[in-house]
């Protein structure tokens, strides 16, 4: 397994020379209820107001219709919202259509609404309400808000790198709430998202340091029709509160990172997802390669828990790395489902355990464990018979000290435990529901209770995995 290095955050905007005629000593006014027209700099007409200079630009007031444009060449542009309704019938509310880097900023104590209409959309038009072909930065000020609704397609898209800052933000879409090419990078905010696609998005496939959503020390709330998040080739959670109400897949990427924070997620098929985004032709060559087999060997792709707290509740599978796992801290509850072709861990490779306090349950057809290459004791019990939602599930210590006692939230055969608490050659006693089932002596990193449908990876069978068919139908991305 390679070694993918943590992408760098920092300086995602390199400053861009502004051309020798723009001017940045004053700040220019326009109210978007009564725009006027400014030589060289802004046009006005019956459909959209169009900044064609670099400078800073205030904006207030209803823009009734007309959409902003932005098209200033190479020159770099920062639009402040001041009580700004952007508005539009026509197309995107806000087009970048051509500039340097820009920053929108909230004036403080202001609060703004960017905003499409209802309509069709054709495939050479911005597909989103706030639609850049810039670098992005969104900027919030002290007690400011933004409202984006796309009522057409998507919300907030960049076709490039799309930065969050500070910013106190909700998203309504109908397709993608946010969506970055190049990255999606989002930090201090509060943000609030409900789209019928993806949530937060970055595909650029062709780079492999560009495609990646990054959330620092952000609470953020959101529902999805399709995934959650998914950032092509990396996602980095640091901080922060991540709430993942509704989804289909809650998040999916090639390598996963939570570093800390709190984390739950909902989804109808699999919580964590690591798996291997391809272009058309790489997916009909890699088919054509395996014959239509289905899965094949690990990938290159890491699923890495290594602080934080959280939670994952999956319809399908849970913990799910079609490359390999790692878990070194925090703490990790999976509550999967029963059914039997759906795992609460699912991983291809090796999934190394040397620290932190893991909780993994579902149904014990598939049910598997860290691998025995881990260094923290692993105990896995399965039931002949579910445990039925409200039981309590304990595991005392030879001593009666109490180590676990964990309500199941719904019914489970299947339980997988680690944690700094358990030591090697210790004995512990195992109940369900007030009744002992067990008495357990750690000889060895993994030690189990009763039959399960596979144990590490390495030992198990291919098997027939689900169909996507039920996923939402989801068109092809224009550029």
């Amino acid at each position: 397994m390679s070694t993918f290095s943590r992408f760098s955050y920092s300086a995602l905007f390199t400053g861009l020379a502004i051309a020798s005629g723009a001017s940045h000593a004053a700040t220019q006014t326009i109210n978007l209820a009564q725009p006027e027209a400014v030589n060289g700099a802004v046009s006005v007409d019956k459909n959209s107001i169009t900044i064609a200079r670099g400078g800073d630009y205030r904006l207030s007031g209803d823009s009734a219709g007309r959409s902003l444009i932005v098209n200033a060449g190479d020159e770099e542009v920062t639009l402040i919202l001041d009580g700004a309704r952007v508005i539009s019938h026509q197309s995107a509310a806000l087009y970048i259509q051509k500039s340097g880097d820009v920053t929108v900023r909230l004036a403080e104590k202001s609060d703004n609404l960017i905003s499409d209409s209802d309509g069709s959309v054709s495939n050479d038009e911005p597909q989103g309400a706030l639609f850049s072909r810039a670098d992005l930065r969104i900027e919030g000020g002290t007690g400011a808000s933004l409202t984006v609704k796309g009522l057409r397609e998507d919300a907030i898209v960049g076709k490039d790198d799309l930065d969050l800052r500070d910013v106190t933000l909700v998203v309504d879409a109908k397709d993608e709430g946010i969506r970055g090419k190049d990255s999606v990078d989002i930090r201090r905010s509060n943000v609030q998202i409900v789209a019928g696609g993806d949530a937060i998005k970055s595909d650029n496939l062709e780079r492999e340091d560009k495609g990646f959503v990054n959330l620092e020390d952000s609470d953020i709330t959101i529902s999805a029709g399709d995934d959650g998040i998914m950032g092509a080739n990396k996602v980095d959670i640091a901080g922060g509160n991540l709430k993942i109400t509704q989804s289909y897949e809650a998040i999916e990427s090639r390598y996963i990172t939570i570093h800390s924070g709190n984390i739950e997620v909902n989804a109808k098929d699999d919580g964590l997802n690591v798996t291997l985004k391809k272009t058309a032709e790489q997916k009909a060559a890699a088919e054509e390669e395996r014959g239509g087999r289905g899965h094949g060997k690990a990938i290159d792709g890491l699923l890495s828990i290594r602080g934080g707290y959280t939670i994952v509740h999956s319809g399908g599978d849970g913990f799910d790395s079609n490359g390999h796992a790692e878990m070194s801290g925090g703490t990790l509850i999976v509550n999967g489902p029963l059914s039997q072709r759906d795992g609460y861990i699912d991983v291809d490779g090796t999934f190394n355990l040397t620290g932190g306090t893991l909780i993994a349950h579902g149904s014990s057809g598939m049910a598997q464990t860290p691998s025995d290459t881990s260094t923290q004791p692993i105990i896995q019990v399965n039931l002949d018979s579910p445990l039925s939602t409200g039981d309590h599930f304990t595991i005392k210590d030879a001593q009666g000290e109490l180590l676990l006692d964990y309500v199941a939230p719904r019914d489970f055969q299947s339980l997988t435990y680690s944690s700094a608490l358990l030591k090697k050659d210790g004995s512990y006693t195992v109940s369900v529901g007030g009744k002992e089932i067990a008495q357990l002596t750690l000889e060895s990193e993994i030690t189990r209770h009763g039959k399960a449908g596979r144990g590490p990876r390495g030992e198990r069978s291919w098997w027939q995995f689900r169909s996507d068919d039920d996923r939402p139908p989801r068109g092809p991305r224009p550029e």
